[in-house]
């Protein structure tokens, strides 16, 4: 059961790296540790993130934060679970009151912190198989917002132009016509009875 939840993991991970390499935008926040540890999640620290520990230069892969508590230089106490996803966020002013409790739950919680060289073997094929697999669809999505903002150029280009010519009818012209067509008549009549 343990190997299953370290195999969801790799999937989280590999996912998570293929937004990166896709090019997606994260706010990453970061912080140091009280010991001078420097970590790190994608997005801001609350529960459900997943806390990274910075490995530094020749690491290609920052392994996952270690299950426990971890107090931060600012104050902020970060209590990460399995698979270093953060499970709560307080400060240590909150801590404080519950730290008796919080001692003894540390005691009675082992720790077992996955190999990083056990996980990296099969988090990196499988990174680079799901890169694989969504490769043609990036190309047609890249494709498809090319032809969108085309669209738009177009549409915005025809919204500027007016739709025709604009039609000033006062109907004073009708009313003329009208007017002489009548007259006409009535001339035209006036001759057949003076020619009688």
């Amino acid at each position: 059961m343990k190997q299953n939840k370290q195999n969801n993991m790799n999937v989280n991970q590999a996912l998570r790296r293929l937004k990166i390499m896709l090019s997606k935008q994260y706010n990453f926040a970061e912080a140091t540790l009280v010991d001078g540890t420097q970590v790190y999640s994608e997005g801001e620290f609350v529960p459900g993130v997943i806390l990274f520990v910075r490995a530094g230069e020749g690491v290609s892969e920052d392994p996952l934060a270690p299950s426990g508590m971890h107090e931060t230089t600012e104050g902020i106490i970060l209590t990460v679970g399995e698979n270093g996803e953060i499970t709560e966020v307080s400060t240590k002013e909150e801590e404080a009151s519950d730290e008796a409790e919080i001692e003894v739950e540390m005691e009675e919680v082992a720790v077992e912190v996955p190999v990083a060289e056990e996980i990296m073997p099969v988090t990196e094929d499988l990174l680079n198989g799901i890169a694989e697999l969504i490769a043609p669809f990036t190309e047609e999505i890249a494709a498809l917002n090319e032809e969108v903002i085309a669209l738009k150029k177009r549409f915005e280009t025809m919204a500027a132009e007016p739709a025709a010519a604009k039609i000033k009818n006062t109907f004073a012209n009708v009313l003329a016509d009208k007017n002489t067509a009548t007259a006409n008549r009535l001339e035209a009549l006036s001759k057949m009875r003076k020619s009688k």
